[in-house]
This record gives structure tokens, sequence and C-alpha cells, in this order.
């Protein structure tokens, strides 16, 4: 089976939030994540920072709009378009400042938002700020076998880790990769269907110290972490940010190849956060 790790390796690119409150958003990232900020048109920002990108739209609630994965060039995108097709995957065409023409958006069973296009920003452009890629996407799913189907199935990604309670046998989280790297994007199985957090991955732990330290600074508290996860074995922290969408930094994420077969995590907090206390999603 053709995999995006293994035929249209995608990385995170970008994502597009809603805000209730967008200048105050914008001001968070444009000061806290060195993010350069311009007005568009449709009263939307375009921030830009060193390997991080995010759009910021008003709306009448907060929260993630989308997440915009990168595919390197038209011939990859070309390719997993006529997958999808294959597939019976909607496509809808979709314009977006950050990407070249020809993206398109999907949309899971549950509404959220995916989409695959070329990145109209040079990756290695040199811009200054603190080291942080955007690198991953996480949801809570009350159904999470369902969207497991289709993001493996449908879109193409691979399975890096599930974690299974081991008294029911149930699964309860699992983590998703599109290229080398151990997850892009993960669900954890909740009682809401919502945006549970986004990632970026530092070049290594004194990047980790320097961002905790920048939030310190401004009385911003971490609440989750510092810590290692099992699953990944990335080092990590989580914070929130001005609308209290969580957000992470990490370091070490576990890079692996396509030959790696899924591993098994028992439900418990050493799982999750191998140094101490870990939040257990409900």
């Amino acid at each position: 089976m053709q995999t995006l790790q293994t035929s249209t390796p995608a990385r995170l690119c970008y994502l597009h939030l809603a805000s209730k409150e967008a200048q105050r958003q914008v001001d968070f990232y444009r000061r806290m994540l060195d993010m350069d900020g311009q007005p568009l048109a449709d009263g939307s920002w375009l921030l830009r920072g060193p390997k991080r990108a995010m759009l910021v739209s008003p709306a009448d609630h907060s929260g993630l709009l989308a997440a915009a994965y990168d595919l390197g060039d038209q011939a990859r995108l070309a390719t997993l378009r006529a997958r999808l097709i294959e597939h019976d995957c909607a496509l809808e065409d979709i314009d977006s400042p950050l990407l070249e023409p020809g993206a398109v958006l999907i949309r899971d069973p549950q509404g959220r938002q995916t989409i695959f296009g070329v990145s109209a920003i040079d990756p290695d452009a040199d811009r200054p700020g603190m080291p942080g890629r955007l690198q991953h996407v996480v949801f809570q799913t009350t159904e999470l076998e369902a969207m497991i189907d289709f993001y493996v199935n449908t879109l193409g990604f691979t399975v890096s880790d599930n974690v299974v309670d081991e008294q029911s046998g149930q699964l309860t989280t699992c983590f998703l990769r599109s290229d080398d790297e151990h997850h892009s994007l993960a669900f954890f199985r909740g009682s809401k269907n919502e945006w549970d957090h986004h990632c970026y991955e530092t070049s290594e732990w004194n990047d980790i110290r320097d961002w905790g330290d920048r939030f310190a600074k401004e009385r911003i508290s971490i609440f989750f972490g510092p810590g290692r996860h099992g699953p990944g074995n990335n080092l990590f922290f989580m914070v929130v940010d001005a609308d209290r969408n969580r957000l992470e930094f990490s370091a070490e994420l576990e890079v692996t190849d396509a030959s790696r077969e899924p591993g098994n995590w028992p439900q418990e907090e050493y799982t999750l956060n191998s140094w101490g206390r870990a939040w257990i999603r409900t």
C-alpha cells in the first residue's frame, strides 16, 4: 500500500486559526513566537516566523479551522491528488497565500479540514527568531477508530504507535506519521470532538530551556511538563496562547523509516510523561 511517507511525504507547514479576539491572538504569536504579521484583505492575518506560519481569521469562535501540509513539489501533489480520487475522497480546491496554486482541501468524517499543497514560502529562508518548526497537530475525538480508518486508509498516514487501556483493551490514542518523523498528527479518545494542541519542534534540549524562560518572563506558566513522552520519545512542555489554545515545544522527536511496525503502549502516566505527572484526557 502506498502511503504519504513512502510516495508523497508531507510535512505540516501552517495552521489556520479562528479567533474571537484576533488582534490579541496575533499580538501573542508576534511577541512570543517571533512571527511577522501581515494583514490581508479579508480581515485575516498572515503570520510567519522561522519554519512556522499561521493564518488567523476573526470569527465568532476560537479554534482551529484547518491544518495544511506541504508536499514539496507539484509532482507529488499531483500523485496524491490522483490517489485520493482513486479512494473516492472528496476534494475541494482552495486558494491560500501560503501555498502555490493547485492545493486541495479534505474534510474528515467529523468535519476537520486538512489541506495538501506546495508551500509558496522557502522553508529554508533565514528568518530571525528562536528555533521551533511547526511539526504536529493533535485532536480529541469521540470516534477514534473511524478517524484512524480515514486518515490511514484514505489519506495515507501511517500508524507509528498506539496507546491501549490494558484493562478494557480499548484503544485510547493513535500517533500517525506522514513522513519520517514519528508523528505529524495524533488522536486521543475523548468525550468531545475538539482540537487538542499543536507543536513546535526545536533543535535541542537547550531550546526547550530557552522557550521556557521566554514564557516565564511573560508570567505564562507551563501547565504540562517539562517531561519526555513515551511514544515519539520527545522532550516537551506545554503552555497556552491568548485564546487558551494549547501549544507544545518539543525536542528529539523520533525519526523512523517506513518499515517500522506500530508500537503499543499502556494507557498510564509513564507513557505520556516518563518523568512524572501526566495530563490524561477524558
